[in-house]
C-alpha cells in the first residue's frame, strides 16, 4: 500500500526526511542482525535459491526483490480525503518474503524492490503525462520499508531468524499473519498521514481507508499464504496462480470502483449544492473549492467572460473546460495539471463545468437585478445632480424622524434658496449652473452637526433644505435661537468663494427658519412655514428670516384645514373630533368646592378649604351642585396634533361647514346630556353656537329633532350665545331665538361686559343666563374697575332674575369674593378642568353617592 497523492500542498520537507531516516534505520538494523547470524546461516538458508553458475545470496535477493516488484506494480487508485492512496499486493509480497527469507534480509530486500517498482512507476506516469513529483515516491518507498521492518520485528518476535522449519507450523503461519497485519497497519497509518500532510481531511481519509481495504488485506494475506504452501509442496501449482490473481485484482478492482463512484457522485451533490450563491464571488469561491475536491488539483481558476478572474493557478500546464449556459458564454473553468484521461473523470468535468456555468450565470444574473434594483431605489430618493436627498424621501423620512423624537422636543427646519441663481445659469450656461449646485450641496452637508441624524435634502431648482432633529431641549426662543445662529452661518459658508469654469463667484442665500415641538406639525407643514420664512428674508433683502405666525395668512393652509376637517365630519367614527366638557359648580354658602378628580392642573394650585364654622367631615359631606356643564369640541387632528377651538373655528365660521360642525356639535351634546338623565345624572349641557348657525331659519327645527330622537327635555339644553350676535339687529337672529326659546331650550350670553352694550341687552333679549367673562374674572381682586363690573353685573342679573356664572375662577380668593357678592355658580380650573365624557359622568356619580349619604346621615340625626 502506497500514498502518491495530488493534493493542495507538498509534502513537507521534514517529514520526507523523517520517513527516509526511520526506514534506513530499520534497514540498517536488519543489516546488523544479519552480520551477527552464524557464520553459513545465511548461506544455508538460501541453498534453494542456487542456480548453475550464480551464487545463492545474489540470486534470492534478486528474487525476493522481485517479488517486492511485482506487487507494487498492480495497483488500484482510491481517492480518500482530497488525496489519491493507490493500494497493491504488499502484504501477500511481505508474507513470502518472510516465508522465504531470513527475517534479517527482508528489509533491504524490500527496499531494492519498492525502490525498483516506483521507479518503473515515476518512468511510465512521465510518459502519460501524470508523473508524480520524486518527492512523493521517496516518502512512498520508505513508507512501505517500514512497513516492512516491523513486519520482520514481529517476525522475529512471534517466529524467531530464518525460514527453516518442516511443513507450515501453526505458529509459523500464525507469526506470518501477525507480520503482514503490522506491516497493513503502519502503511495505513502512513498513507493517511501523507494525505493529511498534503491537505487531506483526516476523518474523510480515515473513512475511506476502513471501508476499502479490509477485504484487500485478507485476500493479500491469504494469496501470500498460498503461494507459500505452493512453493513448500509443489512448484508447478503456481502456474494456476496468474489468473486467480487476475480475477482477484478485477474483484478488487470493481469493488474499489464501486465505492470510488458511489462517494465521488455523492461528493458531486455536496459540491454542486454548495454552488447555489446569490453572489458571483461566492458562487466562483465554491466552483474553485469544489473542482479541487473533486479532481484533487492544487489550484483551480474561474475566468469570466467579463475579464474577471477568480483564483491563481501556478506555473506549468493547466486543463480548461469552457463554461457556457446555452449559446451564452459565461467564462472558462481552468485547472491546474494534465487533461484528466479516464472518461469518468472527463464526463464528471463536463458535468461539473455546466452546473458551474449555471450556477455563475444566475449569481451574475442576479446581481445584476440587485444593482438595477439598488440603483432605481436610490434614484427614486436622491436627487440626480448633488446625491442629496430629494423632497418625497425628505418627506418621508423626515415624518418617521419627527414621530420618533419625544413629544414636545423642538425640532428645526431650515429653508434656503439661491439668490439670483439665473445670473449663473445666464452668464456661464447650465453646465456651471450644475457646478454650483454640486458645491452649494456640499458645503450643506459640511454643515451638518450631526449626519447621523440631520437630513439634507434638495427641493428643486436652487431650493435646499436641512431638518434638525438632535436640537437640545429648553426655552422654545433659545430652540429658535440656536437654529437661526446655525442657519447665519450655513450662509456665511456657502457665500464663500468658488471657481467655477476659472472664474471666481460667490453666491449668497436667503434662509428660512422654523422651530416647532415635535409632534404639533408633519413635515410639509413645516416647508410651508419655512417657506413664508424664507420669502420673508427675500423680500426684506435678509440673510436670514424665522417664521413668525403673526405673518402667515395660512391662506392655502386654511383650504387643506377645512378639507381635512370635512373628512373627520364624514368619519365621526375615526375619533377626531371629541367633547370635553367643563362643570359649572354653584356658590353656596356653607358648600365646599369639589375635588379636581382628574388631577392638578400645571401651574395652578388647589389648596383644601372648610366651610367656616363647620368641622371639616361635615363640610366635606356637603359638596356644591353641578348647575351644568359646557360643551367645548376639540380636534384630534393626525397631523397637526390637537388643536383648540380657536385654532381652526375662525376659518370654519368663514365657510360652509359651520352648519355640519354645529350640527354634530349638538347632536353629541344632546345624546351625552340624554344618556346622564337616563342614569340618573340629569344636568343642563351648554353649547356655544354663532352668528352663522343662528342664522340658518332651519336651526329650531335640526334642535327640535335632535331632542326628540334622544328624548331630552329642551330645558336641558342651553345656548350660549355672544353680545357680538345680539347686537346684530337681524330680524332672521331674532326670528331664530324667538323659535328656539319656544321649544324650552334655554339661552345664555356668554362674554358678558365685553361688548359695547352689555347692559342695554338684558333688557332686549329674553335670556336665562349671564356668563361673566374671565378677563373681569381675573382682574377683580386687584383692579377696582374691573371688580366694580362684577359687581354690578351679578346685582343687576340677580334683581332681573337671572343666573350669574362666573367663568376662568383659579382661586380661593376669586370664589369667596364672587360667594360675597351673591353671584350663582362659577366654572375653572379651581373646580374642574375640561373633562372627558366618561370622566364627567364618574364626576356626577361620586357627588351624587356623596349627597345621598349626607341626606341619609340628616335623616338618622
Amino acid at each position: 500500500m502506497t500514498a502518491p497523492v495530488r493534493a493542495d500542498r507538498s509534502l513537507p520537507t521534514r517529514l520526507i526526511a523523517l520517513m527516509v531516516t526511520v526506514a534506513g534505520l530499520g534497514v540498517v538494523a536488519a543489516l546488523v542482525a544479519a552480520t551477527r547470524l552464524p557464520e553459513g546461516a545465511v548461506a544455508a538458508a538460501l541453498n534453494r535459491f542456487s542456480v548453475d553458475r550464480l551464487p545463492a545470496v545474489p540470486t534470492a535477493v534478486l528474487v525476493g526483490a522481485a517479488v517486492a516488484m511485482v506487487s507494487q506494480l498492480a495497483r488500484l487508485r482510491v481517492r480518500a480525503g482530497g488525496g489519491l492512496a493507490r493500494l497493491a499486493w504488499g502484504e501477500a509480497a511481505v508474507v513470502v518474503l518472510l516465508a522465504s527469507l531470513p527475517a534479517e534480509l527482508v528489509p533491504p530486500v524490500a527496499l531494492l524492490g519498492f525502490a525498483a517498482a516506483h521507479a518503473a512507476l515515476h518512468v511510465v506516469d512521465a510518459r502519460a503525462t501524470r508523473a508524480r513529483p520524486v518527492r512523493e515516491s521517496i516518502y512512498g518507498v520508505a513508507a512501505l520499508t517500514v512497513g516492512a521492518s516491523l513486519a520482520t520485528l514481529v517476525m522475529v518476535v512471534i517466529w524467531g531468524s530464518g525460514p527453516d522449519r518442516e511443513g507450515l507450523p501453526t505458529r509459523f503461519v500464525a507469526a506470518l499473519c501477525a507480520a503482514a497485519a503490522v506491516y497493513f497497519v503502519a502503511t495505513f497509518a502512513l498513507v493517511v498521514l501523507r494525505i493529511v500532510a498534503a491537505g487531506g481531511d483526516l476523518r474523510a481519509t480515515v473513512s475511506t481507508m476502513v471501508t476499502s481495504t479490509p477485504l484487500m488485506l485478507v485476500g493479500n494475506v491469504a494469496v501470500g499464504l498460498v503461494i507459500v504452501w505452493a512453493c513448500a509442496t509443489s512448484g508447478f501449482l503456481l502456474l494456476l496462480l496468474p489468473p486467480v490473481l487476475w480475477l482477484m485484482h478485477q474483484f478488487y478492482a470493481n469493488r474499489i470502483g464501486e465505492d470510488d463512484e458511489r462517494r465521488t457522485w455523492s461528493e458531486f451533490a455536496d459540491v454542486a449544492r454548495d454552488l447555489n450563491r446569490l453572489n458571483e464571488r461566492d458562487a466562483a469561491s465554491a466552483g474553485i473549492t469544489g473542482a479541487i475536491r473533486l479532481f484533487h488539483v492544487p489550484a483551480a481558476r474561474i475566468v469570466l467572460s467579463g475579464g474577471r478572474a477568480h483564483g491563481e493557478l501556478p506555473p506549468g500546464p493547466y486543463t480548461s473546460r469552457p463554461l457556457t449556459v446555452g449559446t451564452v458564454a459565461v467564462g472558462e473553468l481552468q485547472l491546474a495539471g494534465p487533461e484528466p484521461q479516464r472518461p469518468r473523470d472527463r464526463l464528471m468535468l463536463a458535468t461539473f463545468g455546466d452546473a458551474l456555468a449555471a450556477a455563475l450565470h444566475d449569481a451574475i444574473t442576479h446581481g445584476e437585478l440587485r444593482a438595477m434594483s439598488e440603483r432605481t431605489t436610490y434614484d427614486a430618493v436622491r436627487d440626480p445632480l448633488t446625491g442629496l436627498l430629494n423632497r418625497a424621501a425628505l418627506l418621508a423620512r423626515g415624518n418617521l424622524q419627527l414621530a420618533a423624537r419625544a413629544p414636545g422636543a423642538p425640532v428645526a427646519l431650515l429653508l434656503l434658496d439661491v439668490n439670483d441663481f439665473k445670473e449663473v445659469n445666464n452668464a456661464l450656461g447650465h453646465t456651471a449652473g450644475d457646478e454650483v449646485l454640486k458645491v452649494i450641496a456640499g458645503r450643506v452637508q459640511d454643515s451638518f452637526d450631526s449626519p447621523s441624524s440631520d437630513l439634507c435634502a434638495r427641493l428643486g431648482g436652487d431650493e435646499f433644505a436641512i431638518l434638525i432633529t438632535d436640537m437640545a431641549t429648553g426655552a422654545d426662543d433659545l430652540a429658535l435661537a440656536a437654529a437661526v445662529e446655525r442657519a447665519r452661518k450655513l450662509g456665511a459658508q456657502i457665500a464663500a468663494p468658488m471657481e467655477i469654469d476659472s472664474v471666481t463667484l460667490s453666491k449668497e442665500t436667503s434662509i428660512g427658519v422654523v422651530v416647532a415641538p415635535a409632534g404639533s406639525a408633519d413635515l410639509t407643514e413645516l416647508l410651508r412655514r419655512a417657506d413664508i420664512a424664507m420669502y420673508q428674508a427675500k423680500n426684506g433683502a435678509q440673510p436670514v428670516a424665522w417664521y413668525d405666525p403673526a405673518r402667515d395668512d395660512a391662506s392655502t393652509d386654511r383650504l387643506a384645514l377645512l378639507a381635512e376637517l370635512r373628512e373627520a365630519l364624514n368619519a365621526p367614527g375615526d375619533g377626531q373630533l371629541t367633547l370635553e366638557l367643563q362643570p359649572a359648580i354653584a356658590l353656596v354658602p356653607g358648600s365646599t368646592p369639589p375635588v379636581v378628580s382628574s388631577g392638578p392642573v400645571p401651574g395652578r394650585s388647589i389648596p383644601s378649604q372648610r366651610t367656616p364654622g363647620k368641622p371639616a367631615a361635615a363640610a366635606a359631606a356637603v359638596p356644591a351642585p353641578v348647575t351644568g356643564v359646557e360643551a367645548l369640541i376639540r380636534w384630534r387632528h393626525p397631523r397637526r396634533g390637537r388643536l383648540m377651538p380657536a385654532q381652526f373655528l375662525p376659518a370654519v365660521e368663514a365657510s360652509e361647514l359651520i352648519g355640519p360642525l354645529t350640527h354634530w356639535v349638538l347632536e353629541r351634546a344632546i345624546f351625552l346630556a340624554a344618556g346622564w338623565r337616563r342614569a340618573g345624572l340629569a344636568v343642563p349641557v351648554a353649547v356655544n353656537i354663532s352668528a352663522r348657525s343662528l342664522a340658518e331659519r332651519q336651526l329650531p327645527e335640526t334642535i327640535n329633532d335632535l331632542l326628540a330622537r334622544h328624548r331630552l327635555p329642551a330645558e336641558f339644553l342651553v345656548l350660549e350665545i355672544t353680545e357680538t350676535v345680539m347686537l346684530s339687529n337681524s330680524p332672521v337672529i331674532d326670528d331664530v331665538l324667538s323659535r328656539v326659546q319656544r321649544l324650552g331650550v334655554q339661552l345664555a350670553i356668554d362674554d358678558f361686559g365685553t361688548g359695547y352694550s352689555a347692559f342695554t341687552l338684558l333688557t332686549r333679549v329674553p335670556v336665562q343666563e349671564v356668563k361673566i367673562d374671565r378677563e373681569f374674572v381675573a382682574q377683580m381682586l386687584d383692579s377696582p374697575k374691573a371688580g366694580a363690573i362684577v359687581q354690578t353685573t351679578v346685582d343687576l342679573a340677580r334683581r332681573m332674575g337671572l343666573r350669574v356664572v362666573a367663568e376662568g375662577v383659579e382661586n380661593p380668593e376669586q370664589r369667596a369674593r364672587l360667594t360675597e357678592l351673591g353671584c350663582t355658580a362659577a366654572q375653572g380650573f379651581l373646580f374642574f378642568p375640561p373633562l372627558s365624557p366618561e370622566g364627567l359622568q364618574s364626576v356626577l356619580r361620586e357627588r351624587r353617592q356623596v349627597q345621598r349619604r349626607h341626606l341619609r346621615s340628616e335623616g338618622t340625626g
